[in-house]
């Protein structure tokens, strides 16, 4: 998504939390080969739609995914986690 390609991913795990069907990329159920290649079929043919979608996933990864924002949050989490469990073998 990052390099501008739309993708075709399973519906599962935190997928869909990455992917936007129809915006970004599609998502299809495990297993479901014929709709996976129909999608492709789509993206292949239509090159604008292919390109339109690639540069939306683009958007959308930098937005949500990029390291610059994602770190500094692990980094915090990690800090808040490390405090509670200083706190609570202190209270022992």
């Amino acid at each position: 998504m990052a390099c501008e390609v739309p993708v075709i991913a399973t519906n599962v795990g935190g997928v869909p939390e990455v992917v936007e069907h129809g915006v970004d990329g599609y998502l299809v159920e495990p297993g479901d080969v014929k709709t996976a290649a129909k999608y492709a079929i789509d993206l292949l043919s239509r090159s604008d739609r292919g390109r339109e979608m690639g540069q939306r996933a683009r958007v959308n990864a930098k937005k949500n995914f990029c390291a610059n924002d994602v770190i500094p949050m692990y980094e915090n989490y990690y800090e808040q986690v490390l405090a509670s469990a200083y706190s609570a073998k202190a209270a022992r």
